[in-house]
Formats: structure tokens, C-alpha cells, sequence
């Protein structure tokens, strides 16, 4: 795969991973505090709406004052208390200033004209009274109704209150004096859950005096409407319950009955209606939920949630009842948004990866491109990138290597020109052959194409016999095998066949394959005419019919010249048969002959394949291995030690068997004459007859 496409996928993994640990993270995070962040608003919405409620009531005390302000109002209060006073022998001036509440002291100058508050006589101060409430509490007011009594309950002004006897049936004990509370008047019809919903009035008790007292109705109308309008968007969070100092429920629209299990000493309130749920038992909750306000209850297969507000210092409770499936759809909508987002997030990333990789990569285009123009054979073509990053840097040494390659490469090819060597590549990879220019000095081939099929490899015309040979030696090269030093004959540029040897060596990728194979071609024509001459005038041993000494120096020292040309060494033994004075002695010397003859043959044998042997005088013989780098002369002394232990039948019908001794010199270089050659293999040769005869040894 390419880098670009590797870090381009690389980056939108890296990008849609980060948005999916991104999504993951705040979903954990927003599914476990979703209740939490629920409550939090449902607990900002009842403190909302207690302070609303509470500003109701503010509201509703400020109008009753206004209206027991008015000066008709407090001079028939006065003219009652001192009939009272007087009923009960108390002197009117001894009517303590404080008896009459502050809040109800007239004010300077009274209510305006227009609020009824011109002051009658004193004759009629009732009809005054009666006639200026009246007047005050007329249609669509809050006031709807004021009733005053005396310390014994009984009525000495009523005006619109149609609840009178709900003080005078002695329950003026339950009021708490200047708290609104409310009067059920009249049950409606059964509602979701089996609740009911109520009609009712607020009303408010005030003690005037310590004998006199109020209760003013109001119009109900405006808490309803806040009841109602909780059920309606944007809230959506349930709706509101109120309830009074009295333990009444104002609910018009009860969803259901508290239900769950209390622990022991408090009273359960499973099956029962919100009525029975009354201010004690909602403080109990509380000590019993260590503060948590939340009261979770079922109403069939829904689940809800109340919460009891104090609204201020009014003695009444706000409740707020929230369905749970609210805040998880509250949620399921906020984590919308957040996928949403998140997607959108994930997509702006994928295309700043892309975007980014594209940017990265393109000094690596820049750079692939000019090495490939350059191989192709732009060799003046150069990285232009200037820049002060890695880029730049990398930009810089790949033109100085470009410009050592183009100036090895040109000594290469002076040197390739100046020897008589030919250097030829195969290139596996394009299928493509190239000669150096020498070729032409010898062959007079030239290829259509750079091809393979068309080169002079596939080409050549090879002399019959080495016909063969050399095509093993091209399933060689084809396979990347290395060539030692094999030999061919070729037809050159006069038409001649001419003897070459050939050597390659394959060269290797990066992923360690073999992508092309390097060899050389060298002329041994020359040395391998003179050893054909030397070798058709050689004359052999009578006895062995081996080569004889002569034949074998000429030989030796043509192997030493063909030495710098393949490259290679190779190895003189010189053989000694160990007590061959014994055979003569205790036979004849016609056994002494066969024992030489037998000798001459089983090493011949052994090293003809590889080299050449020769008598070099009585019972020595003088043994020449080529390439003793891969032919291994210790190999072949062990293997001529073994076959002449094996012994022959001689002619007087005895098996004998012969030993010898030989010494062994491997000749590297053309330093050395054949004499000095022979000379270091006889010394070895000597050093194993002292020590024990038998065996072999190389010269030190």
C-alpha cells in the first residue's frame, strides 16, 4: 500500500475513533447524570413558580390592607370595640392604641374618591361600612368577599363571603391567624388515577382586635391558571399541587396517588389521594430521605417523581409532579443533538485528515517522481525543493548522492572501456540485457532490442560441443545462481570460435529478492590454446601412463597463468609410496612395477575429473587439483589413501596393499615458480614420513 493512502486511512481512523470515544464518553457521561440534570430543572422551575405564587399572595395581603385602611372601615372597627368595651364595663378611653393591629391603622387622608372612601355620619357608620366594601369588592376584583366577627364568632359584618360558617362552625382554632388557607367548597368529578379534583376559595383570617377578627375570601382564579399553565410548553416537566397550611390539595388535575413503601413509624400512603398526603407526613419524607426532596411513586406502568417547595414564609407547599419519561426524552433529545454534532465534527475531521495527508505527502510524490525520471536516464534532472524541514534536508542529500552516482558512474564505464573484460547485466525486473561497449571488439552481434530473446546471451553462436553446457549455465543465470568460472566457445567478429569464461553473481532488492544478475566475460582464448598445444605435445610415463615430469611443469605453469584469469587456486600433492623398497625385496621387481602401475591408475582416477596426475620419478607422483577452493585436496588425499589401502591381486596371487605418503600445496598467486611449488608439497610430504608415514599434510 502507498504512504499516502496508508496515512490518509491512518488519519480518518484516528479522526472517527476520536469522534466515537468522543460520543461514548459524553453518552456515559450525560445517561448517568440525566436524572440528576432533570431534577436540577424540575427544582428550578418549583423554586420559579413558589416565588410567583408567593408574589400572588403579597399581592392579595396588599389589597386587603388597602381595603381595612379605609376610613369608613376603621371608625365603625372603633365604634365596635367600644361597644364592646362597654358591654363588658371597660372604659372606651382605656382602649390600649395597640389593641387596634398597626397594619390596619388609617392612613393620612384614607383611599381616594374614586375606591369609595368618603366617610358617612356617625349615625349610619354600618350602612357606611357595608356600603363602601361593597363598592370596593365589585366584579373581577381579587377581594370577593370580607366577613368580620366578634369573640364569639357571631357575624357583625358580612359582605359577599357565602363561607361564614366555616369560622362559626368552630373551626377558627385551625386557622392560623395571617395565613391564606383554602375552603373546599365543592367536590368535582373523579379525575386520571383516581383522584378527585375540588372546588375551592382562599380566604385569609386577620385578628383585628381581642375581640374582633376577619376572614376575607379571594377570587382563586389566578393560582388556577398557574396550576393549569404548568401542564403547557416550553415546561414539560408535569405539572403543579398546592397545598395550604389547612392540608388541603389545590389540584384541578391530579395525575395520581402517592404510592410506596415507608418505613416503619410512618404512615404509608399506598392507594391513598393526595389529601391523606398530608404537611407532616411530607417532613417525615424528608428526615426519612436524609434531605432529598424527590418522592418517586408509580401510577400503573408510569413512573413519576414529586417535589414539596416551601413558598416562603406563606406555610403552603408547592409540589411539582414530573413524569420520568420527561427526562428521558429530555435526554434521548439532548443526545440527539450531540450526535448531530458529533457526526458533523467527525466529518469536518475526516476531510482535515485527508486534506492534511495530501499536504504531507506531496514532497514524497515530489521526490518519487524525480528519482524515477532520473533512472529512466535523466541524469541532470534534480529534487527541486527548498525548504528548512526534514524535506529540504532530505531533498539535499539525494542531489548529492545523484551527482556521486552520475560521476561513479562515469568512472565505471572509463574503466569498463579501458579492459578487455566485457561486463554484461540482466535485469529480471524489465527483462532487459546490456553489454558494456567492448562487446563490439569481439562480437560483431548487435540486438534489435534490449530484450532478453533478442540478446547475445540467447543469441551467441556456441561451438556443438559446448552447446549443453551452456544452456545449464543460462538456467544459472536465469535463476540468480552464481557462476563460478565456466567455459565456452564463442564465435567472434572474424567468424572464429574463441575460448571465454564466464562469471555472474545476482544482486539483490530490498525485500531481499534477486532482481538482476552481474557477470563478467574474459578471453582465456589464448591460454587455452597454449594448453592444448602443450597438451597434444606432452609425452606420457612408459610405466603409468601418467604425463612425465616435463609435461607436468609445462602444465603446472600453465595452470599458474590461467590463475589470475578465473580467479581461483589450485593445489599440488606430492604422493611417495611408503616402503616400496619392500615389494622389490620380497617379490621381484616385476611386482614393483605392478605396484606403481596400480598406484598411477587409482589416482588418476580420482583427480581426472578436476586436475591431472604424473610420475615424477621412481615411486613419486605429482598430483595438480584446479579450483582446490570448491575441489577440496584434502577430500582427494583421503579418497587416494582409501583406494590404495584396498590393495590389488599381484602376480604371484598375494592381495597387496599400498600406503603413501602426501604432502600438499595450495598455490594462490603467480609469485612462485613450478619447481618451488613441487619443492613446498615435497617438504609437506617429508614431515608425514617422520611422523608416522601414511597420511597427509599441508605445508605450513
Amino acid at each position: 500500500m502507498k504512504i499516502r493512502n496508508l496515512l490518509i486511512i491512518s488519519m480518518i481512523i484516528f479522526a472517527l475513533f476520536s469522534m466515537i470515544l468522543f460520543t461514548v464518553i459524553i453518552s456515559v457521561s450525560m445517561s448517568s447524570s440525566a436524572e440528576s440534570r432533570y431534577k436540577e430543572m424540575v427544582t428550578e422551575m418549583s423554586v420559579k413558580q413558589a416565588q410567583i405564587i408567593e408574589q400572588l399572595f403579597d399581592s392579595y395581603n396588599q389589597r386587603l390592607l388597602r381595603i381595612m385602611k379605609t376610613p369608613a372601615i376603621t371608625e365603625y372597627m372603633r365604634l365596635l370595640e367600644e361597644a364592646t368595651k362597654a358591654a363588658n364595663d371597660i372604659p372606651a378611653e382605656a382602649i390600649p392604641a395597640e389593641a387596634i393591629p398597626a397594619e390596619i391603622t388609617p392612613l393620612s387622608g384614607g383611599i381616594t374618591e374614586e375606591e369609595g372612601s368618603s366617610v358617612a355620619d356617625e349615625e349610619d357608620k354600618y350602612e357606611e361600612a357595608y356600603r363602601v366594601i361593597s363598592a370596593l369588592i365589585h366584579e373581577g376584583s381579587v377581594v370577593t368577599g370580607i366577613t368580620v366577627f366578634n369573640g364569639n364568632n357571631e357575624i357583625v359584618l358580612s359582605v359577599g363571603n357565602e363561607h361564614g360558617d366555616f369560622i362559626t362552625s368552630g373551626r377558627r382554632q385551625n386557622l392560623k391567624e395571617g395565613h391564606f388557607t383554602t375552603v373546599l367548597a365543592q367536590q368535582g368529578s373523579a379525575q386520571v388515577g383516581g383522584s378527585s379534583a375540588y372546588d375551592f376559595e382562599l380566604l385569609k383570617y386577620v385578628q383585628i382586635s381581642e375581640s374582633h377578627f376577619v376572614v376575607c375570601t379571594y377570587n382563586s382564579s389566578d393560582i388556577e391558571m398557574i396550576i393549569e399553565r404548568s401542564m403547557l410548553p416550553p415546561a414539560n416537566f408535569g405539572k403543579l399541587v398546592l397545598r395550604c397550611p389547612m392540608d388541603n390539595f389545590i389540584d384541578k388535575k391530579l395525575v395520581g396517588n402517592l404510592r410506596g413503601a415507608l418505613p416503619e413509624g410512618i404512615p404509608k400512603v399506598s392507594g391513598q389521594e393526595y389529601a391523606n398526603m398530608t404537611v407532616p407526613i411530607v417532613r417525615e419524607y424528608e428526615q426519612y430521605l436524609d434531605g432529598e426532596k424527590f418522592f418517586p411513586y408509580d401510577v400503573g406502568r408510569n413512573s413519576y417523581h414529586a417535589l414539596f417547595t416551601d413558598v416562603g414564609e406563606t406555610g403552603w407547599l408547592l409540589g411539582v409532579i414530573a413524569r420520568d419519561a420527561d427526562m428521558h426524552e429530555h435526554s434521548k433529545k439532548t443526545m440527539t443533538s450531540l450526535l448531530n454534532c458529533a457526526l458533523f465534527l467527525g466529518a469536518a475531521m475526516v476531510v482535515l485528515a485527508v486534506f492534511f495527508a495530501l499536504w504531507f505527502t506531496k514532497p514524497f510524490i515530489v521526490i518519487k517522481d524525480t528519482l524515477t525520471k532520473v533512472r529512466r536516464g535523466d541524469h541532470e534532472l534534480r529534487i527541486n525543493i527548498k525548504s528548512l524541514n526534514e524535506y529540504g534536508n532530505i531533498s539535499k542529500e539525494f542531489n548529492a548522492l545523484l551527482d556521486n552516482v552520475v560521476v561513479g558512474e562515469g568512472r565505471y564505464k572509463t574503466v569498463v572501456e579501458m579492459s578487455n573484460n566485457i561486463i554484461f547485466e540482466w535485469n529480471f525486473q524489465t527483462g532487459n540485457v546490456h553489454f558494456s561497449n567492448n562487446f563490439g571488439k569481439k562480437f560483431s552481434y548487435r540486438a534489435p532490442s534490449d530484450s532478453y530473446e533478442d540478446s547475445f546471451l540467447n543469441k551467441c553462436k556456441v561451438h556443438p560441443e559446448d552447446t549443453e553446457p551452456y544452456k545449464k549455465t543460462l538456467e544459472k543465470l536465469a535463476a540468480g545462481e552464481s557462476i563460478q568460472q565456466d567455459e565456452f566457445r564463442w564465435k567472434n567478429i572474424f567468424g572464429d570460435y574463441i575460448w571465454v569464461l564466464m562469471r555472474s553473481c545476482p544482486v539483490h532488492g530490498v525485500n531481499d529478492e534477486i532482481v538482476k544478475v552481474v557477470g563478467v566475460i574474459i578471453d582465456i582464448d589464448r591460454a587455452k590454446k597454449s594448453e592444448k598445444i602443450l597438451s597434444a605435445r606432452a609425452s606420457y610415463d612408459a610405466l603409468t601412463g601418467l604425463y612425465n615430469r616435463e609435461t607436468l611443469e609445462n602444465l603446472i605453469n600453465n595452470e599458474i597463468d590461467l590463475i589470475t584469469a578465473r580467479k581461483n587456486e589450485f593445489s599440488i600433492l606430492f604422493i611417495d609410496v611408503d616402503d616400496f623398497k619392500f615389494f622389490n625385496d620380497n617379490y621381484s621387481h616385476a611386482t614393483g612395477d605392478q605396484v606403481l602401475r596400480f598406484t598411477a591408475i587409482s589416482i588418476n582416477d580420482i583427480v581426472s575429473k578436476y586436475g591431472m596426475a604424473g610420475r615424477f620419478g621412481g615411486d613419486e607422483f605429482v598430483v595438480c587439483v584446479r579450483n582446490s577452493e570448491i575441489n577440496d585436496p584434502a577430500k582427494t588425499a583421503e579418497e587416494i589413501l582409501e583406494r590404495l589401502k584396498e590393495g590389488f591381486v599381484c602376480d604371484v596371487g598375494d592381495r597387496l596393499s599400498v600406503n603413501v605418503s602426501i604432502g600438499i600445496a595450495i598455490i594462490r598467486d603467480t609469485t612462485k615458480r613450478v619447481d618451488e611449488i613441487i619443492g613446498m608439497a615435497d617438504d609437506a610430504m617429508y614431515k608425514i614420513k617422520k611422523s608416522g608415514k601414511s597420511n597427509y599434510g599441508f605445508i605450513n
